[in-house]
């Protein structure tokens, strides 16, 4: 049964302050900023995830976990859109449905695709580290051939002028939430650009979006492993914007972190877990005391081994972005150094301004926000020496 995300809970966790709850990270900052003695939490699902058993492994197989939450997911909507990049996560997804025969009603796939070719065809760029859109192109044709037969409908959405004409907006990144590289300024807009899914809820029917959002993100002390959400990672998949807008009637369900599937999360990390302890791999978890650290590739290449058999290891995949900014989905808006480029310097500076450095990794806006961990979740304790 999905979870009855009201105004004062929605599905993508709220910030509190001072007594005072806020989807907008924006502005639970100012808050904070207002009154020097308070201070920010996050609340991601608290209430369901605190009294789920994370310490025991679920009886159900993954593949079970994840037929679940696809039947899951086509029990409580009339329409499903897939956002899919071509990485591990979404195809996952796709799979989900595909090898459990469960109907799913669209794809939607974004990049600045045209805009992308021109900036290779002018920096004359060594195509094998790629673009962000290489790997929706790489898997496309495959996808579509799926698509036909299952009889899914297959959206692409350019969004290169989207970008460069939404830099002109100096305040864009006050409806962003916790994201604000480039692809920020048009990711929380495709309503815009694809109306007949306004039209489908118009209708009274009732419609979702679909993100990858996300691989566990297991963390540890000198004892144990746990599992913690992460605040900025939500808006990787969807941006905050509906809420912060008050577009309730927007549905985006994270397939993997959803409150209304804990099995799935507790699934997945005990598995992983079992499989870092056996191969003597466990400091690839990064320690709290280095919380700030990303999960590096070999985490992620070891996480994906574990929780997605049916992947194909040697697909050519972009790389984790290793930074909130300057990431590989807006390349080649960076590489272009337009006037847009030069705007959108000028707002995130602004945003930098507005909210005090402080908020920021290593104080500056260009590191990205300081996380919001939610509580840590207790997976297992170890039973092998670290490598």
């Amino acid at each position: 049964m999905i979870l009855n995300h009201n105004y004062l809970y929605h599905n993508k966790g709220v910030y509190k302050c001072n007594n005072k709850l806020f989807y907008n990270k924006i502005e639970a900052i100012m808050e904070a900023n207002a009154n020097p003695h308070s201070w920010i939490e996050w609340d991601y699902h608290d209430n369901v995830f605190n009294k789920s058993q994370w310490n025991v492994e679920p009886n159900e197989s993954l593949d079970e976990l994840y037929r679940q939450r696809a039947l899951q997911l086509r029990d409580a909507y009339d329409h499903l859109v897939l956002f899919y990049s071509g990485g591990v996560d979404s195809w996952y997804i796709l799979n989900a449905f595909i090898k459990n025969n469960i109907r799913l009603d669209e794809i939607y796939m974004y990049g600045a695709f045209s805009a992308e070719e021109k900036m290779y065809d002018k920096l004359k760029f060594d195509r094998s580290p790629g673009y962000y859109t290489r790997e929706i192109k790489h898997s496309y044709p495959l996808l579509k051939k799926i698509a036909e037969e299952k009889n899914i409908k297959v959206n692409l959405y350019d969004w290169g002028q989207d970008m460069i004409d939404a830099a002109s907006e100096r305040d864009w990144f006050l409806e962003t939430g916790t994201r604000y590289d480039p692809t920020a300024m048009a990711r929380g807009k495709f309503h815009q650009v694809f109306r007949h899914h306004n039209e489908i809820i118009h209708k009274g029917k009732r419609l979702a979006f679909l993100f990858g959002v996300d691989k566990p993100r297991l963390l540890r002390d000198d004892n144990s492993i746990y599992f913690s959400f992460l605040d900025i990672i939500i808006p990787r998949g969807a941006l905050t914007t509906s809420d912060i807008t008050g577009a309730y009637w927007e549905n985006y369900e994270y397939f993997y972190w959803s409150p209304n599937l804990p099995e799935l999360l507790i699934k997945q990390s005990h598995i992983i877990t079992q499989y870092l302890k056996l191969t003597n791999q466990l400091a690839l978890i990064p320690h709290i005391n280095d919380v700030g650290k990303s999960h590096g590739e070999e985490y992620y290449r070891a996480v994906n081994f574990c929780i997605y058999p049916d992947w194909d290891l040697n697909t050519w995949q972009i790389k984790k972005p290793t930074s909130d900014v300057d990431d590989q989905v807006g390349k080649w808006f960076l590489d272009s150094n337009s006037e847009a480029v030069h705007k959108w310097r000028s707002s995130i500076n602004e945003l930098e301004r507005l909210c005090g450095k402080k908020w920021f990794n290593k104080d500056s806006v260009n590191n990205g926000y300081r996380g919001h961990l939610s509580p840590m979740y207790k997976v297992a304790d170890y039973t092998l020496p670290l490598g």
